[in-house]
């Protein structure tokens, strides 16, 4: 890699709740980073762990910026961070996860890379990056490791897409790690912040802004970032599924924009509604299917066999989680 010219600061962002079981390792993983130009901003979102959160945060002194705050959700805490962080990009980090100590340079490189071979430096805003991630479980033991030819096919298929409405049309596909983000903070500025009524979704729903906006992604295939699954997160404690008030929002408003901005385009309503019979959201999938055999009613028998089969494999894809759940997720 060729000598950085562009070396921005940026603001690695850890909200924290209840965290002092893990946010002692998440902070030593944000200050190990071979980028030195970095600030690391905790926002402590009124913590109800008998002072612990705050006794460990302020251990760090000077070595962090920290704004203690009432309790409003880990939207508001971003939220407070962005709005308090002095760097031109923004890093996000839980803080029940980690960093590998080369992310944000390998980023920042990633950055240089992208003006050295044309993007204008007015432009650079609009880049918005995320890398592969390995996970572990409370313990910090190894459940699952990124797959370096599997990220490497997703990263360039990514790159040969034709435009964002093909991260719309399938809102699991696209959906990265959040902790594995360099956003800059023009981006916030454009679109809004993280939607604070939001308790599963907020990361989804801000990528999914994202790609609306117009704005360009960019998937780095090396794992740059770990995630720790455990039994305190809010989509375990609530309970994961596809079928809530914030799911019903995210799906609906898609098919929307793909209704109103690819109106003839077949490939878009079809990838949608297979992403929806995968995710067993039959409606969205019948609706989306239907305008599909509008613009395409030779391809009428395609879609109800493909309909029957994702229906069939949803079921099955269901079970089995329930059963991993259950056995290795405790």
């Amino acid at each position: 890699m060729a000598e950085m010219k562009y070396m921005p600061l940026v603001s690695i962002v850890i909200p924290v709740y209840n965290g002092s079981n893990y946010m002692a390792e998440a902070i030593d993983s944000a200050l190990s980073q071979t980028y030195e130009n970095i600030e690391i901003v905790v926002v402590n979102d009124g913590s109800r762990d008998e002072g612990k959160s705050d006794a460990i945060a302020k251990s760090y002194g000077d070595k962090i910026r920290y704004f203690p705050k009432e309790n409003g959700g880990s939207s508001s805490a971003l939220n407070k961070g962005i709005a308090e962080m002095k760097g031109e990009w923004f890093s996000w980090l839980s803080h029940d996860d980690l960093y590998y100590p080369n992310k944000i340079k390998k980023q920042v490189e990633y950055l240089n890379s992208l003006l050295s071979g044309g993007t204008d430096e007015a432009d650079l805003y609009k880049q918005v990056l995320f890398t592969a991630c390995d996970y572990i479980n409370g313990e910090g033991k190894a459940i699952k490791k990124s797959k370096p030819q599997k990220e490497k096919e997703l990263s360039e298929h990514i790159s040969s897409l034709r435009g964002n409405e093909y991260l719309i049309a399938e809102p699991t596909k696209y959906n990265f790690y959040g902790c594995g983000c360099l956003v800059n903070k023009k981006v916030f500025a454009e679109i809004g912040g993280f939607d604070e009524s939001l308790r599963l979704i907020n990361d989804l729903d801000m990528w999914t802004r994202v790609y609306m906006g117009g704005y360009r992604l960019h998937y780095m295939p090396e794992a740059l970032t770990v995630g720790r699954i455990h039994s305190g997160q809010i989509s375990r404690s609530i309970g994961f599924s596809y079928h809530n008030g914030e799911q019903d929002m995210l799906w609906g408003r898609s098919l929307k924009y793909l209704k109103e901005n690819c109106k003839d385009n077949f490939e878009a309503f079809y990838l949608f509604g297979s992403n929806a019979f995968a995710k067993t959201r039959d409606k969205e999938g019948e609706e989306a299917f239907s305008l599909a055999a509008q613009i395409a009613p030779d391809r009428a028998t395609l879609l109800r066999s493909t309909e029957r089969k994702l229906r069939l494999k949803a079921k099955i894809r269901g079970l089995m989680k329930k059963v991993y759940m259950t056995l290795f997720m405790r």
